[in-house]
């Protein structure tokens, strides 16, 4: 395989893992406070505790409602209503009773099988009677892995019924927001940070960063073999708005360019690209990652076409996170 070709396709695929962070800051000594200021934090946090006690049943019924939209199981949505329910949807759409908000659930479901509820953002709940509470909240949704991101926001009246259980007697959901640039590719946001990955004979590191106006993310590669330098480049990640994706350009240092497609697909990624070397020779395939910890991944490519000729897939390889670089001051 040309060298060229092959470097290029494996830097527009590098990929990194999803890495948490905790940072840690030193702690300023505790000044002490008078005794009514010291009172009134007292009563605050209390105030807190019981407040965030009162709308953990809600938020339980929240994350139940996530967990039976992924399994796609309609009839345990219901269960999160009442018999007589009300669901107005974002269209202006009235379903009325569990039994038929369950079969709009299903239809749903049978339609749009791939659509995803990412989160439901609860920001407030308020008790009118003990038995009677009002939430209000965002939920994110994509029509399927990887897809656009879009948020719209709603207003649930719950009711404690006779079996002590908070169920939905109105929900009422307002028109879908767009997510911006930002967001949509936030997905990605576990490519920044210095990555290296290497064979006996060849070594390609990258570097990724975003934007200073958060709508890219910006990647430099340089490719190494037997310790000499053969080829570098830069990759620009950004959201389409036209096709609704997330697409990618790699211009490397001899000429080439590669552009690519990325899709989420469970735990994993696949990048579709396609492109050429200096001397015109095409090149495509499918980058597939699989995420395995903090450090590390792997990635393959497959369905790789170079020219006219089907080529083998190749053998997965692995890439880690470079430690950050210390500097020692004397």
């Amino acid at each position: 395989m040309n060298n060229s070709i092959k470097f290029v396709l494996i830097a527009s695929s590098l990929g990194a893992v999803l890495m948490s962070q905790v940072n840690s800051a030193p702690v300023d000594a505790p000044v002490d406070k008078p005794a009514a200021q010291k009172k009134a934090v007292a009563v605050r946090s209390v105030l807190a505790e019981k407040t965030a006690d009162k709308e953990q049943p809600f938020r339980k019924k929240a994350q139940a409602f996530v967990d039976a939209y992924a399994k796609r199981d309609s009839k345990a949505i219901g269960e999160l209503f009442t018999e007589k329910a009300e669901f107005h949807d974002e269209f202006g759409e009235l379903t009325v009773g569990r039994d038929a908000i369950v079969d709009m659930f299903q239809d749903v479901f049978d339609t749009t099988p791939d659509a995803l509820v990412d989160e439901i953002n609860i920001e407030r709940v308020r008790f009118i009677t003990n038995s009677v509470a009002l939430e209000e909240g965002v939920v994110a949704t994509t029509e399927y892995p990887g897809g656009a991101r879009e948020v719209n926001r709603y207003i649930a009246l719950h009711v404690k019924e006779g079996d002590g259980e908070w169920r939905i007697n109105t929900l009422k959901d307002y028109t879908r927001e767009k997510g911006t640039r930002g967001e949509h590719l936030s997905q990605l946001a576990w490519l920044v940070g210095d990555w290296v990955s290497e064979d006996p004979s060849s070594v390609v590191h990258t570097t990724c960063k975003w934007s200073d106006d958060g709508n890219f993310l910006l990647r430099r590669f340089t490719v190494k073999i037997q310790d000499k330098p053969v080829m570098n480049g830069v990759q620009r990640i950004g959201w389409d708005p036209l096709r609704r994706e997330i697409r990618s350009w790699v211009f490397d240092s001899n000429g080439g360019h590669v552009e690519g497609t990325w899709k989420r697909n469970g735990d994993q990624w696949l990048v579709t690209s396609s492109g050429f070397n200096a001397d015109g020779e095409s090149a495509s395939g499918v980058a597939v990652y699989t995420i395995f910890d903090a450090e590390r991944i792997t990635w393959q490519y497959r369905n790789l076409v170079i020219g006219n000729e089907l080529r083998e897939d190749t053998a997965p390889i692995v890439m880690v996170r470079r430690p950050p670089t210390v500097q020692i001051v004397k």
